[in-house]
């Protein structure tokens, strides 16, 4: 299975206790899963290659994107993308240094787009990190500006995107942007090292900032009042040529395992909210309050 970078430690902790298990099929053979840390892009090569039988992106919207390249590719119109199942998920929000949101209003305020833009516009010391398009958090984060610049939050369409009053909005979001392109774990993980002088606020997933204040950051995850996106983390099913029993076994015990009870609550206490809504957000130890 290929994982998306931000969630290294989590699915090394999966694919460990799942194998801990020691799971065996009807004839005795034992169900093991191993795991390799792929960006989105050489995730999708790595499918479309035959590499691994299964993947585990940031968000749904590469599974689309990898069976139209099958299709390209077989001269088809049959996908490669078989089972899917999703076991967390983390909205993609505005990480900013509590002193920097507290200046903008923080907690009494709601704050968003505009607030960070008119900050960005105001003062030039401000600054703050875009990933990539390549990322999810990045095309997500840029799907966002779109919807707040329609004044939408559901069924954004093509004639609004192309609307000079929303191409207007983005564009000027876009030029207050410091640094662009770098991931978002990459840029977390500096933001962390560098500390406070490196960047006032930066676009990522929940999760990392969880992860950053458990090393010690001071930040706070801003959801955007006009609307957030969310990461999805799928768990697919490749319907490679050649899949044996033995694989499609494996995925479907290991797919039940990650949306049990037990590991739902684990993939919590590791900052992902998790894919069964039953399970509480504010419960005692959780690290989203």
């Amino acid at each position: 299975i290929a994982y998306s970078p931000e969630k290294a430690a989590l699915f090394k902790t999966l694919a460990d206790d799942f194998n801990a298990q020691r799971l065996q099929s009807p004839d005795g053979s034992r169900l093991t899963v191993s795991i390799i840390e792929l960006d989105p892009e050489a995730m999708i090569q790595s499918a479309l290659s035959g590499e691994v039988q299964a993947i585990s992106p940031d968000s749904s919207i590469w599974l689309g994107q990898l069976d139209r390249a099958w299709a390209d590719a077989q001269g088809s119109e049959s996908g490669l993308v078989g089972q899917t199942v999703r076991y967390a998920v983390s909205p993609v929000v505005i990480a900013m240094w509590r002193d920097a949101a507290q200046d903008l209003g923080y907690p009494g305020k709601m704050l968003g787009w505009n607030d960070l833009m008119a900050k960005a516009q105001s003062d030039p010391n401000f600054k703050w990190s875009h990933p990539s398009t390549a990322s999810a958090s990045g095309l997500l984060a840029t799907l966002a500006e779109f919807y707040a610049g329609s004044g939408k939050t559901r069924g954004l369409t093509e004639e609004d995107v192309l609307a000079q009053r929303t191409l207007d909005y983005v564009g000027a979001i876009e030029r207050t942007v410091r640094y662009y392109g770098e991931g978002e774990w990459p840029t977390m993980q500096r933001v962390v090292k560098e500390g406070r002088g490196y960047l006032d606020a930066l676009i990522c997933s929940e999760q990392l900032v969880i992860w950053a204040r458990g090393q010690g950051a001071d930040l706070v995850a801003i959801y955007p009042i006009e609307g957030a996106l969310w990461q999805d983390h799928p768990l697919a099913l490749l319907e490679q040529p050649g899949l044996t029993d033995l694989q499609r076994l494996t995925f479907a015990r290991f797919a039940e395992f990650v949306n049990s009870q037990e590991t739902q609550q684990k993939i919590l206490s590791l900052g992902y909210r998790p894919a069964d809504l039953t399970i509480p957000l504010n419960q005692p130890g959780s690290p989203i309050q």
